[in-house]
């Protein structure tokens, strides 16, 4: 016995009615998508900003460490809250001979003008640490073969280097925020070359060893230098205060940690 079906469709109510909640339903997962897009944008952003801010602060540390007190007291080389400079020693040794105008180091396999002035202006300088009078002064290095050190001309050392003297050289390196919010590493301060560190800086500040702890809780050695840093995980839009990229506003992050010369 043959089946009687009705060929009859939807009606226009039933196809209006069917779009319209299946557009809100796609609005709504589309609402959620965006939202939950934002938080991971969000989030990586912040994860981001903090591991560039701790690996910026690893890094003035380890460098502050190298250090040549000679010419880094920490008072004075604050140059302001939100720079630092000093004499960073890149080798040390014992000399085994020179003149007036050289040092050699009989023990060393140097790069030909490895400590020739470079080409960004940083001269690297020479300091004879002990044993030897009129040590600690610095004397700019002009070229150098495999074992000796050549001074420039017109910085000469007082006397001939003997009785092996313990030596160090250096050059300077200067950390500062710029206007924008970026944390540079000067390799020199007049003019040299720089390296970025971390962005999105809003406080970087070097302070002495009084300031290290206010509160006088802790005992902190003379000579200590406090680095405070806070980054923020995006720049917020001047008009809203908020992330422009996720609508929210920007996170921040802070680090503290005391260091001191070992040189």
């Amino acid at each position: 016995m043959a089946t009687i079906r009705s060929e009859a469709g939807y009606s226009l109510l039933e196809v209006v009615i069917s779009a319209a909640l299946g557009t809100i339903v796609l609005a709504g997962a589309f609402d959620v998508y965006v939202s939950s897009t934002k938080n991971l944008i969000a989030q990586a952003n912040n994860i981001q900003k903090q591991a560039d801010a701790k690996a910026a602060m690893d890094y003035m540390v380890r460098e502050v460490r190298l250090a040549i007190t000679a010419f880094t007291s920490i008072n004075s080389a604050i140059k302001a809250p939100d720079k630092f400079m000093f004499a960073r020693a890149e080798e040390s040794g014992y000399a085994s001979g020179g003149t007036l105008t050289t040092l050699t180091d009989a023990s060393r396999a140097w790069t030909v003008n490895k400590f020739a002035p470079a080409a960004d202006g940083s001269p690297y300088y020479v300091q004879i640490a002990a044993g030897f009078p009129g040590s600690g002064a610095g004397h700019q290095i002009l070229t150098n073969t495999a074992t000796t050190l050549t001074l420039v001309g017109t910085d000469p050392f007082p006397l001939v280097p003997a009785n092996t003297p313990l030596y160090s050289i250096y050059r300077t390196k200067t950390f500062t925020v710029f206007a924008e919010g970026t944390l540079y590493s000067l390799q020199y301060s007049n003019g040299g070359s720089y390296h970025v560190l971390a962005k999105n800086m809003t406080r970087l500040r070097f302070s002495d060893t009084a300031a290290c702890d206010p509160a006088g809780t802790t005992v902190v050695p003379v000579g200590t230098l406090c680095i405070s840093l806070t980054t923020v995980s995006a720049i917020a839009d001047p008009a809203t205060g908020f992330d422009r990229q996720t609508g929210r506003v920007p996170s921040t992050h802070s680090l503290t940690t005391i260091v001191r010369p070992r040189n």
